[in-house]
Order: C-alpha cells, then structure tokens, then sequence
C-alpha cells in the first residue's frame, strides 16, 4: 500500500480507503498509480497531463474493460484539478435534495458549487450528466456544470445535441479550452462542506 507516487496529490488519500485490505484496491486505480508514475504532473498543463495519462493508458492496457477506463479518466481529471490547486473535491458526491444523481467530481462552493461529469466518449450517458446538471441548478441557481470527454463530438452531431444548455461547458480535456477552464475554476475559493452538510455521500479528498 505504500508503494504510491510521490508526484499525485489524490493518489494517497484514495488508497488510504483501502488500507486494511489492499487486496481490494479497484484495478483503475491501481493502473492509475502504474501511469501516474512515470509523468511528473505538476510539470504539466492540465490537457497535457490528460493526454499523456490517456496515451500510457491506451498504449499498455488495449484490452481492458470500457468501465475501467471511464474511472481512470475519472481520476484523471481528478488529478488535473488538484494539481491546480483545488484542495477540496468530492468524489462520486450525491447532494442532498437531488436524488438520482452521483456527480463524478464535485467542488463545493454555497454559492456556485461546480459540478464536472466525466464521459470517455462525448455520446456517453449526456443525458444523464444533463439531468445532474439541471438538478443542481435546481437548487444552486448560481452553479456550474462542465460536461469533460476526451472525444470530439461527432460530425453528425451538434454540440446542442450533446451538451444543452444547462451544461455551462463543453470540454474536450486534451484540448488547451481545458487548462483554460480549470484554470478560471480553480479561482473559486471551494471549501469543505460542514455544519448540515448538502452532501450526502462521497469521497472527500483533501489535497495538501
């Protein structure tokens, strides 16, 4: 268990879940520790990290299962937004007052939380990120809701067709409109939900 990159911020708290039994460590995150290894992060832009992580990840696993890959480019992201120094961030976060809904990465904020669904492909469950997004504005009117993939949309589709309204931003995370939006994201000042807290659920990972 203590065998984790020095260079990942979410990396330790992660696998501090999983202590008393490394046996059960997910084998996303134990690839992501394997890829994380071999780039320095914080040497990199945000697109850049994604798409060296991305590019490893495909190189040495071709055949591994689609849901692996969707929670290590989960913990990707997660990653990127840590090492821009974002110290607060949920993880598979379900808010109160919004049933239905795991919100891949959330940054709690009590005005203007920021919600980030990531989806490998951009075709990938929208709907379902759309409907986490509307939720929230439900109840945080000021909130703001990123839909991240790393595949263009396709030629036959639009970009309203994918990402409605209600998702504030489209980002394809190997492109440098990612490191621009994380960076704008990360001048929000998040903090960590306490005193009745709105989230009901989640990992809460505390970057040091």
């Amino acid at each position: 268990m203590g065998n984790y990159s020095n260079e990942s911020l979410i990396l330790p708290i992660l696998l501090s879940k999983y202590r008393t039994n490394s046996s059960s460590v997910p084998k996303a995150l134990s690839i992501f520790n394997l890829l994380v290894r071999q780039i320095k992060p914080d040497t990199l832009e945000p697109h850049k990290f994604v798409s060296e992580m991305m590019n490893l990840f495909e190189k040495q696993y071709p055949q591994v299962d689609r849901s692996i890959h969707g929670r290590l480019f989960e913990y990707v992201i997660g990653e990127s937004l840590a090492q821009q120094g974002i110290r607060f961030l949920y993880y598979q976060a379900e808010v109160l007052h919004i049933p239905l809904a795991t919100f891949d990465w959330l940054l709690y904020h009590p005005v203007t939380p920021v919600s980030i669904s990531c989806k490998t492909k951009a075709r990938d469950r929208w709907k379902q990120a759309a409907y986490e997004a509307m939720a929230l504005k439900r109840v945080y009117t000021q909130a703001e809701n990123y839909l991240v993939t790393i595949e263009p949309l396709s030629r036959t589709a639009t970009k309203k067709q994918q990402a409605p309204d209600i998702i504030d931003e489209y980002l394809i995370a190997t492109e440098p409109n990612y490191s621009e939006a994380i960076s704008k994201i990360s001048q929000i000042e998040f903090v960590e939900a306490v005193s009745r807290s709105p989230i009901v659920s989640g990992d809460l990972l505390r970057v040091s």
